[in-house]
Order: C-alpha cells, then structure tokens, then sequence
C-alpha cells in the first residue's frame, strides 16, 4: 500500500467492472512520477464500454430536458430563499451582524472584534465605475432543466461536463443522472450565473486581496495550481456568506482555466507560520464539498505543505467525512523536495522552495473592461446563436445516441461526425458570447487568459 509523507496509508477506489475509475492515490504518484496523466474515461479517451454508457445517459438526460417545470428553490429543496439571496444582498450594504465561523463554526474570538471599515466592503464599491457589469438581464422564462445544462456547459464540449459525472459515480448511469440533475438544482437556487456575470464586482475586496486560492503556473501534469496560504487566512475578516460566495467563485474561475485534455486543478494548502486562528473549518468543508458534489472530477491533487500538528489532528476529524477518492488526493509534503516532486521549481514561489519570483498582487477591474456586457442587442444576437446552436446539438445527440452495434459503421461514422461539427459551432458561438455574459478577471487582466479564452499558465 502507497504511503504519503506523513506516514497515512493512501486509499482510493476499487475497480467494479471493465470501465476506468477514479485513480487510486497509488496511480496518481505514478503518474507524477512519470510526469505522464492517465486520460482514461475522459474527454477523448473512451473505451467501447464508455461510449456505451455515455450514449445511454445522454438519452436519459435528453428525457429530463422534457420536463418544463420550473427550477425554484422549493423545487430544488431548498429552504424557499435560498434562491433569491445573493442578487438581493450582494451589491449593497447589510446591517451588521456576528461572524460565525472558524473550526467548528466557533469564530474564536470574532463576535468580540469591532467590525472593521474593510470587512463588507465590495470590489464595485471601490473600482472605476465603468468596468461595473449592467444589472443582471431580467427575464420572463423560468429555469428549467434544459436551460440549467446548457448554461453550465458553458464554453465546454458538454461531453466534458457529462462525463465528470459518470466517472464521480463510477460509470452508474442512473446515479450519474442523479448527480448530474441535482447539481443543476443547486446552480440555479444558488444564483451561479448571477454570480459569474457580475464576477469579482460582487466579491468581498479583502478576500480577493488577500490571495486564497490564487492561480500559478501548472503542477507536473499539467493542472493548474491554486494557492492557498492558510496564514493569510482570516475567518473572522468577512461575513460567511461571502466567503461561500467566493468559494463558488474560484470553482467557476478553474473551470474557466480548463481545456482538455487538463481537466483537473492542484490545490496547495501552505500552511507554514499557521495559527489556530487561520483555520476555518466552514470554509475547508464547503470548498471539498463543491468539489465532491458540484464540481466533480475537477480536482486532480491537494498538497498539504508543512501541516502542523495541530492540522494533522484535526486532519484526522475531517478525512471521514470526504468522498474516499476525493481524500484518497491530499498530500501531506514537507519540505521542498517532496513539494518538487509534484510541482517543477521553475513553478514555485521562492518562499517554497522554487525559483519563480511570484507575488500575487490583486488588480482592480481595469475602466471599460466590461463594455461589451452593456452592448444588449449585440449580446442577445450572440444568445441566439448560441441558443441555435444548443438545438442542433442537441438534435445530432438525439440520433447520436440511439447508435448501437447493429447501426452500420458508416452510419455511426456520420452520426460522429454531425455531432462534431454541432459540438464545434456551440463552442465558437459560447467562446463569442463569453464576454457579454461573463465579467472579465483578475486573470483576463493579467493575460492568463487571452481574448480568444486561450489560457497561458
């Protein structure tokens, strides 16, 4: 059995049948070693069985898109409110009120502490009038099923986004389904493309300042590498609501950061100089549990770097409450050379051990970066064209597939090919659109990623 550093046996996910699963924390190691991903069940790299039972649940999902009914929080299971709470509170000031938050929701010490000028205030509040994105478009249309999937696609092949479901639930068709349906539940009474419209406008300044979850370079696969210097963490700084708000905010942002064949994002948890008071426990739970049950299979490895004893105990409280293959990904790493072996020194910080000079800094929405967003009729042509675009595809899906292994090869064969070439004009028609529907951010400004949504790492 593979160990990680600090001696925990590594665990992972047992093979039930002739499908790829979820790689055990004994391949993942493999993998970095040889510096070599496994693409297997993903995007392009299907087996004959795969196929199969993606065919199967797309016909399953195109059935579920036949249902009209509204998408509502008490559809969804929600509390009733839920889904009308972030447009209402997000863009102007609220009455004071305690934190709550830190390891186990005690707040250590926060309700005692004044609440500082800083510790509401929003990114609009303070940049340059004209980068702000318009109002949220106002609409008549209900959110159904079909409108949520195709809004989550976003500028991915939705193959991309389908198949990180069936891989999360092990190939289940029917749990996959399940998964899938839940999770449009949840982007809807949770207001995702309200937030990814409106982008960092709508975030809290001192989060976005202070760094978590800051983007640098690649890990040796390939990944993106989010950084997360748990000292600079504060969970008393802000309310808690904001930071759920920016935690669903970094999930979109690495989707945005993905093309295949990088599907997957590292996350690394420096938590060097850390003190009780930097831990918050609200905010580890909530950012693995999106990753587990809304993001899945977008997380390709968690580096724990220098974890005191202090995380290793409570380490020890919060492995049982993770997906096993989700933990079977955090690494606990000590020192540089075991941190080199997953992330090349030309990628790390000098602080840890590489040779990059990197130093984030946070840059405010530049004037007029956002001006496309208030150009109506140009956005609502390109919605249309998209909106075509979704109906071709779904069209081409359809007939894709009902192919078994009586459909003659030349048939399968124009089959894939329409599918293709539908797949590809959504693509462009989503790529066109971006920009008047999505706020640009800090990595648009930095030129991480390009105006043609290229990503530079």
């Amino acid at each position: 059995m593979a160990t990680i550093s600090n001696g925990t046996p590594a665990t992972g996910s047992t093979a039930t049948s002739n499908c790829s699963r979820s790689s055990s924390s004994t391949s993942i190691v493999a993998q970095y070693a040889a510096g070599r991903p496994n693409p297997a069940g993903t995007f392009g790299h299907l087996s004959g069985d795969e196929e199969e039972l993606l065919r199967a649940l797309w016909q399953k999902l195109l059935a579920a898109f036949k249902d009209t009914a509204p998408l509502t929080a008490a559809a969804a299971g929600g509390d009733g409110g839920a889904a009308t709470r972030r447009s209402e509170r997000a863009l102007q000031p609220r009455a004071s009120e305690p934190a709550a938050s830190g390891w186990f929701g005690l707040g250590l010490g926060a309700a005692a502490k004044a609440e500082p000028a800083e510790y509401r205030q929003m990114v609009h509040a303070v940049a340059a009038e004209s980068s702000r994105p318009p109002a949220f478009p106002a609409t008549d249309k209900p959110a159904t099923m079909r409108a949520a999937f195709w809004a989550a696609a976003r500028c991915d092949h939705p193959d991309v986004l389908v198949l990180r479901f069936l891989r999360a639930r092990k190939w289940q068709v029917d749990d996959a389904l399940a998964m899938l349906l839940a999770c449009l539940r949840w982007r809807v009474v949770e207001e995702v493309d309200w937030l990814t419209w409106h982008g960092e406008s709508a975030l809290n300044l001192a989060l976005l300042r202070r760094g978590i979850g800051a983007v640098h370079k690649t890990d040796r696969l390939g990944h993106p590498v989010l950084h997360i210097p748990v000292r600079l963490n504060d969970p008393s700084a802000q309310p808690r609501e904001q930071i759920l708000d920016y935690t669903i905010y970094l999930m979109e942002l690495a989707r945005a950061l993905l093309r295949p064949p990088v599907e997957k994002v590292c996350l690394l948890f420096d938590t060097t100089d850390i003190a009780l008071s930097n831990m918050d426990w609200a905010f580890f739970r909530s950012f693995m549990a999106y990753l587990e049950h809304y993001y899945p299979e977008c997380l390709g490895l968690v580096l724990i770097y220098r974890a005191s004893w202090v995380f290793n105990k409570l380490w020890k409280l919060i492995r049982p409450l993770l997906d096993p293959v989700v933990a079977s990904k955090v690494h606990f790493v000590n020192s540089p050379a075991e941190l080199q072996q997953f992330i090349d020194p030309a990628a790390l910080p000098a602080a840890l051990g590489g040779a990059s000079d990197f130093a984030y800094e946070y840059v405010l929405p530049a004037p007029d970066e956002n001006a496309a967003m208030h150009d109506a009729p140009r956005r609502d042509a390109l919605l249309a064209e998209r909106a075509a675009a979704c109906d071709a595809l779904e069209l081409a899906t359809a007939s894709w597939a009902t192919a078994d292994a009586s459909t003659p090869d030349a048939e399968r064969a124009a089959l894939d090919a329409d599918r293709s070439r539908a797949a590809d004009r959504l693509i462009a028609a989503s790529n066109a659109a971006d920009p008047y529907i999505r706020a640009r951010t800090l990595y648009h400004r930095t030129g991480v990623i390009d105006s043609q949504l290229a990503v530079h790492l």
